[in-house]
């Protein structure tokens, strides 16, 4: 069993490169030591005082983006040059579009971060790389969004088999460390119901009362979708073809996300005023602190 963690870069332009494990300089390109940046997504802790408080009480805390330094060492004794190889490595990686790297484990599995370019690469040759064969670059990149996302969505489907109205659940769980906020897909023409339960988040000061909250949803056309997304930095309600479906939902908010390390769980859905064999679907992108670990 070969236990070497295989690093992988999707570049932006669609190239891929395995930079260390099994098939790594395939491509001309090798992972070097002192990468920095890649484990723990960076947090900053937030703490007030008043004027005569011995020390300071907590008050909350926040992740940042991740910053990362790592060097490759760029060769040429894959059958293409040097200058080739390097040049193929930075066309790779922009200022602006997204490249992403695989991490790849025998416990657990693929997980990926997207980053892009924070600064110019790095290169201060001895000597002349197109001689040696070989060199090493510096690359200092940024993840704007700093979670390792597992390769797939866990989806769940319930679908309305006959009638105008019905109920059933969609199964989730949530492995990792950090929360799910979930997205559904509702197809039309229904009217749905999807379950906002707090999972005991008290945030709102609700944790109680809303354990079993529900969210009635405006009435879809037939043929038309909405898609949920319940993260708070995102647009809540969208409907693909564009119409503008957001103000239907008159303040109302999804609130809550799918605590992390949360057991399968069934959650319940329902529909009315509905055209037979509609459905449901609910996404859940995994996002881990690390790149490994933490199961």
């Amino acid at each position: 069993m070969d236990n070497r963690t295989l690093v992988e870069i999707e570049g932006c332009n669609g190239s891929w490169f395995t930079i260390s494990g099994p098939g790594m300089g395939d491509q001309g390109i090798i992972l070097g030591t002192d990468l920095e940046g890649i484990y723990d997504a960076p947090v900053k802790t937030i703490y007030t005082e008043h004027a005569h408080q011995i020390g300071a009480s907590y008050a909350g805390m926040r992740y940042l983006k991740r910053d990362i330094v790592f060097g490759v060492w760029i060769d040429g004794f894959n059958g293409d040059t040097w200058q080739f190889n390097d040049s193929e490595w930075r066309k790779a990686w922009s200022y602006d579009r997204d490249t992403k790297i695989w991490v790849t484990t025998q416990e657990s599995g693929r997980r990926c971060l997207k980053a892009r370019l924070s600064e110019q690469p790095q290169f201060k040759p001895e000597k002349d790389p197109n001689l040696t064969k070989s060199a090493r670059v510096v690359m200092t990149i940024v993840s704007g969004d700093p979670w390792w996302y597992e390769e797939r969505d866990y989806t769940s489907t319930w679908v309305l088999s006959s009638g105008t109205s019905g109920s059933g659940t969609v199964t989730v769980d949530n492995p990792t460390d950090q929360p799910v906020w979930m997205k559904w897909v509702l197809q039309g023409g229904a009217r749905w119901t999807i379950p906002d339960f707090s999972f005991g988040d008290n945030t709102f000061g609700r944790a109680v009362q809303d354990k079993d909250r529900k969210i009635q949803m405006p009435k879809q056309k037939p043929g038309q979708e909405f898609r949920i997304d319940t993260d708070p930095h995102e647009d809540m309600l969208r409907d693909p073809a564009g119409t503008q479906v957001w103000s239907l939902m008159g303040g109302v908010t999804f609130n809550y996300p799918l605590p992390a390390y949360t057991t399968r769980i069934q959650l319940p859905v329902s529909v009315a005023e509905a055209d037979a064999g509609v459905g449901v679907q609910v996404r859940c992108a995994r996002a881990w602190s690390r790149p490994w670990g933490l199961e």
